[in-house]
């Protein structure tokens, strides 16, 4: 109990010394990890475990293909037959995702090249096992960019495409003010704090 005790003294001197009223810790780190966008996923983290509040719901159409295909309880399970190939990918493997989400990033993509941009893919779906040991990676340190626990992520459903243009692509670069300015439009959506990292939400 004493250890206990002390601990807890050594947090709140901890907090007085970086200017956080006792009480206000968690509202000064979620304010911190909040992008102030509506149209953005917002992430918080709890013991150690990202989730994700969507800040754009799933079409009535997209939502109704999760529930009759059961996504969300085979997330990262799917049958390689329920994936249809995407273009564009990085390097010499193959990315999937489910039909619909498959079918609009393909239109995305054509009207991106249209414009002079070549939105490349360097990850879609994961099976539960590629998401695993991502995330072990993820929590040893050895990946710094956040990976969420299996059975988690959009990519498990196969409504997720990370997009790269040699290096994970950033704010600053081409692909990303167009797919800000155009992605919406063929129902794709960014989450906060992931520039790469697009969902599809359906139109």
């Amino acid at each position: 109990m004493e250890n206990i005790s002390r601990v807890m003294a050594r947090i709140d001197v901890i907090k007085s010394q970086i200017g956080v009223p006792a009480g206000g810790f968690q509202a000064a780190l979620d304010a911190q990890m909040t992008v102030i966008d509506p149209v953005m996923e917002t992430r918080r983290p709890t013991m150690g475990v990202s989730t994700r509040v969507s800040g754009t719901p799933l079409s009535a159409e997209v939502s109704e293909y999760v529930r009759t295909h059961s996504l969300d309880e085979r997330n990262g399970r799917l049958d390689p037959s329920e994936l249809v190939g995407i273009s564009g990918g990085w390097g010499d493997r193959d990315y999937a995702l489910i039909p619909p989400a498959a079918d609009s990033f393909e239109r995305m993509r054509r009207a991106a090249a249209l414009d002079g941009i070549d939105l490349r893919v360097i990850d879609a779906y994961r099976s539960w096992e590629v998401q695993a040991a991502a995330y072990e990676d993820y929590l040893a340190g050895r990946k710094k960019e956040h990976v969420l626990p299996p059975g988690t992520s959009e990519h498990g459903k196969g409504m997720a495409v990370d997009f790269t243009n040699g290096a994970i692509i950033g704010r600053d670069d081409p692909e990303w003010h167009w797919l800000s300015a155009n992605a919406r439009e063929f129902g794709w959506h960014p989450i906060s704090n992931e520039s790469w990292h697009w969902e599809f939400r359906g139109s």
